[in-house]
């Protein structure tokens, strides 16, 4: 008989999908190969940020649910009319803990983790998303990868963790300020590589009852020189919002009470820069920039910018000896999963219900294509 299932659940904050290779990360080539992986990634929601995005994945439910919009934080805007900035929903890992099954977090964004609820985890690091004094920082301040890599690798020794949840996010600090092709965003990647295959070593003598799920939030694009969009800059759009909050390459508008809002479409649509637009809750609109075009915030990436159409690629693969990996990998091949599919699919395989999500369990959806 099977022992009891065990989770890992690896997410890359800003992973450049095209550095998926063969050379360049052959550990992560390797478990996709051996396991599965979707050709052309997975899907992010819109905007294709981090807080929608890791709210999306470990809730199963879209953003529109969750309540967590946008990654950017002003006084007046979040929480408000423009989302909350801090998720009410239970994720994978609370539901787990609740279910009596034992849980861990490792973050590499402190922010994040409070965003998400994971500061409330017992098991977690950092501890109540305080960053020890001395660990190593990158240029925005989180934990490096080589500072989590130790808690990690004690985590994944752990056969008595039933799901552990791991987030890497220094490849989109480089990202940002370098670039996505950038020498040292390349290393980064190559070091992170270097860690999941500790990783995979640290999980054999469990590898049979494994299940390892890889994804990321989204990918990342190079910065084009343009200016940034200000859709309140243009003559023609004076008025047709009261507020407005940037996202990187999204932006969401509250427009003005009393505006004809498909007047107010025509016009922020036809702005240079903008490809694409989302209507959301009365009177809320959601800009999307055209590919290495942003919008203008108080800071804007020097680099790499994601939030859009063009960034809304996520890795997505699967790797373990547990029986039912192979379900899971001919779902993933067959239709790119959504960040949201992830939570139900493996609060199934650990026994627990997550009764809000919305997302699909791939398991079911792939029981039914061989039934079809």
């Amino acid at each position: 008989m099977l022992d009891r299932t065990r989770v890992i659940l690896l997410a890359f904050d800003g992973f450049p999908i095209y550095s998926l290779s063969s050379q360049a990360t052959p550990n992560l080539w390797r478990l996709g190969e051996e396991g599965g992986y979707a050709l052309d990634g997975g899907r992010s929601g819109l905007p294709s940020t981090t807080y929608p995005s890791f709210a999306s994945l470990l809730t199963g439910m879209s953003s529109k649910r969750t309540g967590i919009r946008t990654t950017a934080h002003r006084p007046g805007a979040v929480p408000g009319w423009a989302g909350e900035d801090r998720l009410k929903a239970d994720t994978i890992v609370h539901a787990a803990l609740d279910a009596g099954l034992r849980a861990a977090v490792v973050m590499g964004d402190q922010k994040l983790q409070k965003v998400l609820r994971l500061d409330e985890i017992e098991r977690a690091w950092p501890p109540a998303a305080v960053v020890p004094e001395g660990t190593e920082l990158d240029a925005h301040g989180y934990p490096t990868n080589a500072a989590i890599r130790p808690h990690i690798l004690e985590a994944a020794t752990d056969s008595d963790l039933d799901l552990l949840f791991v987030h890497f996010n220094e490849t989109d600090t480089l990202g940002h300020d370098l670039g996505p092709a950038a020498l040292a965003t390349r290393e980064c990647v190559r070091a992170a590589d270097a860690i999941v295959g500790e990783i995979l070593e640290a999980l054999a003598p469990d590898w049979d009852r494994t299940i390892l799920a890889v994804t990321s939030d989204h990918d990342m694009t190079r910065r084009l020189p343009y200016p940034a969009i200000n859709p309140m800059a243009s003559r023609d759009c004076a008025g047709l919002a009261d507020d407005w909050i940037a996202d990187g390459c999204a932006a969401w508008l509250r427009l003005t009470s009393g505006v004809d809002a498909h007047m107010a479409i025509s016009r922020l649509t036809a702005l240079d820069g903008v490809e694409a637009w989302r209507w959301r809750e009365p009177n809320v609109l959601l800009l999307l920039a055209a590919p290495g075009r942003v919008f203008a915030a108080p800071w804007v990436p020097a680099s790499g910018i994601h939030g859009s159409i063009s960034t809304a690629r996520t890795l997505a693969m699967v790797g373990g000896g547990h029986p039912r990996v192979p379900e899971i990998a001919a779902s993933i091949v067959g239709r790119s999963p959504r960040l949201q599919d992830w939570a139900p699919t493996l609060a199934g395989l650990l026994g627990i219900e997550l009764p809000e999500a919305d997302g699909l369990d791939m398991l079911e959806e792939s029981e039914m294509v061989s039934a079809g």
